[in-house]
């Protein structure tokens, strides 16, 4: 990861019987000196970005259930990301390597397949991956990250703490804008998803469809949030990667 440094002039020290204060040369040469150390810098995470990496991930397969009664939830549209990060500070999102959906079943049960290896050149998947991001209206909406790995770049073959496991979700009790607060972070994950020149967000129309009827149901209930309409969606997606409406029109049902 790209390290930053903050490089600033120190004010000059004041003038002593053995002191002559601060050199304009010698102020020029530590500028020069921070203008070679920042081209480096971005040198070395413009080479970091170009280095080819290739990743596998092992299946998931887990099941939902309410918090309170036990018992399993239908209808939970739940998204795996495995995202890649870069850029000068190494914490830019800059695609997504794979991006996957499903909705539990009766059972509240979802699983993803297996991937890989897919090679990948733009960035690196970091500690975290792969995201869970488990959505259904009138529940609390989670996002649970990768923890076990304890190094900040996942290993080239991943796979996810959750799988086999009982991830327990919580009714929602409060009102509705308290709620639409609480998915601020579902507005975070689509400011990276929908501009995604790879044309990430085809691979999740569903989660992409729930997000739009709770936009609508906030606006019907008069509150003063919202989540991200699909209009809104269509004008900041890449237009090389189709429309956003009607591909979620379609396949999002």
């Amino acid at each position: 990861m790209a390290t930053r440094f903050d490089v600033r002039d120190d004010t000059c020290l004041p003038r002593t019987a053995h002191a002559y204060g601060c050199r304009p040369a010698l102020r020029g040469v530590a500028r020069r000196i921070a203008r070679a150390t920042f081209v480096c810098i971005v040198a070395l995470a413009a080479a970091a970005c170009g280095v080819e990496r290739t990743y596998t991930a092992e299946p998931i397969a887990a099941r939902i259930v309410d918090a309170d009664t036990g018992a399993p939830v239908e209808g939970v549209n739940v998204v795996a990301a495995w995202q890649a990060q870069g850029g000068l500070e190494g914490g830019n999102i800059m695609g997504y390597v794979t991006v996957m959906e499903d909705v539990t079943n009766a059972n509240g049960e979802f699983s993803f397949p297996g991937w890989g290896p897919k090679k990948w050149r733009n960035g690196a998947i970091r500690d975290g991956a792969p995201l869970l991001i488990l959505l259904k209206p009138t529940y609390e909406v989670r996002f649970l990250w990768e923890t076990k790995y304890g190094v900040e770049f996942a290993p080239e073959r991943m796979s996810s703490s959750w799988n086999g496991k009982s991830i327990a979700l919580r009714r929602f009790q409060r009102s509705e804008d308290e709620y639409a607060q609480r998915l601020t972070g579902i507005r975070t994950v689509l400011d990276t998803l929908i501009p995604q020149d790879d044309c990430a967000w085809r691979s999740v129309p569903r989660f992409l469809a729930v997000v739009d009827r709770q936009d609508r149901a906030f606006i019907d209930a008069g509150s003063a949030f919202g989540l991200e309409s699909i209009e809104l969606m269509e004008g900041r997606a890449d237009k090389a990667c189709g429309s956003v409406k009607a591909y979620v029109s379609e396949r999002g049902q």
